[in-house]
């Protein structure tokens, strides 16, 4: 049973999780930037801006199942790891 792969998998899968909550956070950050510095500017899109920022909420939480799922295969890989050694002792 391969264990270092599927471990590895999962912290591969934690690890472009947070990336991808950084980015999306980012995007969160600049949209209340961009909205304060349009704020002078009647002719914004307010449509625009609802649709960005309910993607990069959706994106968070995409995210944050992501990192959710991966931390999952860690402890189950973990899990797995720690039967095969009781077995072979």
């Amino acid at each position: 049973m391969a264990v270092n792969p599927m471990m590895n998998a999962g912290v591969s899968g934690i690890q472009n999780g947070y990336r991808g909550l950084r980015q999306a956070a980012q995007d969160v950050a600049e949209l209340n930037l961009e909205r304060e510095a349009d704020a002078s500017d009647k002719r914004a899109e307010p449509s625009r801006d609802v649709q960005d920022a309910a993607q990069a909420i959706t994106d968070l939480k995409l995210y944050e199942r992501q990192v959710q799922a991966s931390a999952k295969v860690v402890q189950t890989a973990d899990a797995v790891l720690g039967m095969l050694l009781d077995t072979e002792a």
